[in-house]
């Protein structure tokens, strides 16, 4: 009985890791992402034309679209630029090329909040405060 409680303890233990890894992620949906940010009072819009044209030209290929993101409220400031490819390989294969976009972007290098990951279809970054309210 003991064993089973020690094993049953350790799936909880990584059952509960995963799920706090995922859920610091944006929403995997594009517009829940918008909506979530629009709630949050964000300044936020989805494109899928030029932002994906000029991640082209760093050579990131298989965009399918992005939602940015900004809040200037006092104590509530926050950026937040999300990346959608239309597959996972596409992500994994652009991830260099989007981290030279997203450092190039990066107007706050001295920001110690400052992000930037991958998760499935979408390379995001940006502040804690924006990757939240994008959720």
């Amino acid at each position: 009985m003991k064993k089973f409680a020690k094993i049953m303890a350790l799936m909880l233990v990584v059952a509960m890791g995963v799920a706090m890894l995922v859920a610091c992620a944006p929403a995997i949906d594009p517009d829940k992402a918008l909506s979530a940010l629009k709630k949050n009072g964000y300044t936020a819009g989805k494109d899928t034309r030029a932002t994906p044209a000029a991640l082209a030209l760093f050579g990131v290929k298989g965009v399918d679209c992005v939602v940015s993101g900004t809040n200037g409220t006092e104590g509530k400031e926050g950026h937040v630029f999300i990346v959608y490819f239309t597959s996972k390989d596409a992500a994994d294969s652009a991830w260099e090329s989007v981290q030279k976009y997203a450092k190039s972007e990066d107007k706050e290098s001295s920001d110690s909040d400052w992000e930037i990951k991958k998760s499935g279809k979408m390379i995001y970054w940006g502040d804690s405060n924006g990757i939240k309210s994008a959720r």
